[in-house]
């Protein structure tokens, strides 16, 4: 009976961390605003996030796809669209608190965003 017992609370602790592993890296999904305004919902499909960006009636124009990220070591990793320049370039993303940080990188060149969640 308490190998019972044991291998119960193992198997639960299990599901637990996963969990929450789980809605830490879903913390990304949720609808954004940009330094120039415009709105990006990302949302996850499989085991990607993609972000698109929100039209004028509100909703999500996938015709255009802005990112394009998965989920690794804590942060999001994957390409940015980039209108000025008219390709995808390597992007990291990172949360902290209601903010995402974006590290966008073009060969040598780096550049840092701050992308609020659009209430």
């Amino acid at each position: 009976m308490n190998h019972l017992i044991t291998i119960s609370f193992f198997v639960l602790s299990i599901n637990f961390f996963a969990q929450d592993k789980q809605d830490e890296q879903n913390e990304i999904v949720a609808v954004w605003t940009t330094a120039d305004e415009t709105k990006v919902e990302i949302y996850k499909e499989g085991n990607i996030y993609l972000g698109n960006p929100i039209n004028a009636e509100g909703e999500r124009n996938t015709d255009i796809e802005v990112l394009n990220l998965k989920y690794q070591e804590g942060k999001w990793v994957g390409k940015i669209y980039s209108k000025k320049r008219e390709r995808l370039l390597d992007v990291e993303c990172q949360m902290e608190g209601d903010k995402l940080n974006l590290k966008v990188t073009a060969r040598f060149i780096s550049a840092d965003l701050q992308w609020s969640r659009a209430r």
